[in-house]
């Protein structure tokens, strides 16, 4: 006696499917990573001597994530110090989209988007380098969680 199936599922489909999954969980493992570090920075930035009075330098600190020249994730948020904070959230975003570039990939920009931001850097203020030092490491332990590497 013998049995015999048919396959009747569309491997195309269930392929691009699977695909869709794989960038899915992916794009959540880089915002985990990328959020982690910003977030971290962020918190150094409120607890250090230099005062944000104006709370723009805080709010334009933060990341895009794109993935084919094509914003996928984005994360600003408003500083909970200062006077007029929308002129950060507003230049922080026009400066990571001036980085993005047309291309195919993954790709990921963080900023602290105002103009003076590299002279706060440069007193020894904690801005955005701090965030940029353990972003691998970030990545890896998301990665690593997930499987994709050892």
């Amino acid at each position: 006696m013998k049995f015999g199936f048919e396959i009747t599922t569309d491997m195309n489909a269930l392929s691009k499917e699977i695909e869709k999954e794989i960038e899915k969980e992916a794009l959540n493992l880089l915002i985990e990573a990328v959020e982690t570090s910003v977030e971290r920075v962020r918190k150094k930035q409120l607890n250090q001597p230099y005062q944000d009075h104006t709370g723009n330098l805080l709010s334009s600190t933060g990341f895009i994530i794109y993935k084919d020249g094509k914003v996928v994730h984005k994360n600003f948020k408003e500083s909970p110090i200062g006077t007029d904070k929308a002129t950060g959230l507003e230049e922080g975003l026009k400066a990571a989209l001036s980085e993005l570039r047309e291309s195919t990939g993954w790709g990921v920009v963080m900023v602290a988007g105002m103009d003076y931001a590299s002279w706060v850097e440069s007193k020894s203020y904690t801005v955005i380098l701090d965030a940029t030092t353990d972003i691998d490491d970030f990545i890896t332990e998301s990665f690593r969680k997930f499987g994709i590497i050892e």
